[in-house]
């Protein structure tokens, strides 16, 4: 006798209310600034006290992590060149999943090299997601509502940080510095 298996898949009313829900633009536009702020704040509030503390960085090190941090920056105009091959929407996508497994992944070895090359896979995907977003605001919000929703971005963005920054503040309080457990 077999037994029944639980269904893990989505009703299909669920299905197209979840469907609708990711297809309305304003919401993929602050789920996008909700995961970049998440990603980005911890990266950076953790970074210098990891390199620091756990891969023995010096100014010098720390300067040139920072450094490598911009390049990327210099070629998000790049962006245009993917977009020939892939959809706006998908390539951001693809950039906070960049941002996110760079952020993820750097607590795994406190080495110089792996901390430069963590930074750079986190800034890429920083550096395209940003210019993405700022794309697809400027594309999808009219005239009239841009400075509203632009706005309202901004304060979700905020309150992601002051999210961030308290949970971080209190869990530190409370456990050791666990980095790898804070960078996942």
């Amino acid at each position: 006798m077999k037994l029944p298996v639980p269904s893990l898949a989505l009703s299909p009313a669920r299905s197209q209310a979840v469907s609708r829900v990711l297809q309305d633009r304003k919401t993929f536009l602050y789920l996008l600034a909700i995961g970049n702020t998440i990603a980005f704040a911890t990266w950076q509030v953790m970074l210098n006290n990891f390199a620091v503390e756990q891969a023995a960085f010096t100014g010098e090190e720390i300067g040139i992590l920072q450094s490598l941090r911009e390049v990327p920056g210099f070629l998000a105009f790049t962006a245009i060149l993917v977009m020939l091959y892939i959809r706006q929407q998908n390539f951001a996508i693809l950039s906070l999943i960049t941002l996110g497994i760079g952020t993820a992944i750097t607590a795994f070895y406190p080495a110089a090299l792996w901390l430069y090359v963590t930074t750079v896979v986190m800034s890429v995907g920083f550096h395209y997601l940003e210019t993405l977003h700022n794309s697809l605001s400027l594309q999808w919000l009219a005239k009239e509502e841009a400075p509203a929703v632009l706005g309202k971005l901004l304060s979700v963005r905020a309150i992601c940080n002051f999210l961030i920054l308290g949970g971080l503040y209190i869990y530190l309080l409370l456990f050791s510095a666990n980095y790898f457990v804070i960078y996942l």
